[in-house]
């Protein structure tokens, strides 16, 4: 039996014993009741975040991290770039949340100004796939700055 199902029985246990109590009236004290109404959106969050992590594990085994020749087409230009596994899954990423950014891919090169709707040609990482290793707490970007939005 898998972690997130075991913490999904005990959560649903959890919540017919607090039924029953609250059914019952008299049968428990107001502490035991306070207790379990307070265990059950740990018992709620935990078996969630460890589903989602068993999840990200299954979509994770069919991913074959590698470096990706893409053109970037933004504001008119386009940029050449060979990017890292990371760097592709982060711009899978911006692109799909159209967030504002600059990507700095070295020393002596110009940003990349990401805008909003910019077109990426080329192979990037799935969504399923960037969205397991953020779960995982493996995707990081140093790469790309934030900007803000003008209005």
């Amino acid at each position: 039996m898998s972690l997130p199902l075991v913490y999904l029985v005990i959560t649903a246990l959890a919540a017919l014993l607090l039924l029953a109590l609250l059914v019952r009236g008299g049968l428990a004290r107001p502490m035991t009741v306070w207790g379990l109404t307070a265990l059950l959106p740990l018992l709620v969050a935990l078996s969630v975040a460890l589903g989602s992590q068993a999840r990200a594990e299954v979509t994770l085994k069919t991913y074959r991290p590698q470096s990706a020749a893409v053109v970037i087409t933004t504001g008119g230009q386009e940029y050449d770039a060979v990017l890292t596994a990371g760097q592709a899954a982060c711009l899978e990423r911006s692109r799909r949340l159209r967030t504002d950014a600059d990507l700095v891919l070295g020393e002596g090169r110009d940003p990349i100004p990401l805008r909003s709707g910019f077109k990426v040609t080329g192979e990037l990482p799935t969504q399923a796939q960037v969205e397991a290793l953020s779960v995982r707490g493996q995707l990081a970007c140093p790469e790309f700055r934030h900007v803000e939005q003008t209005k």
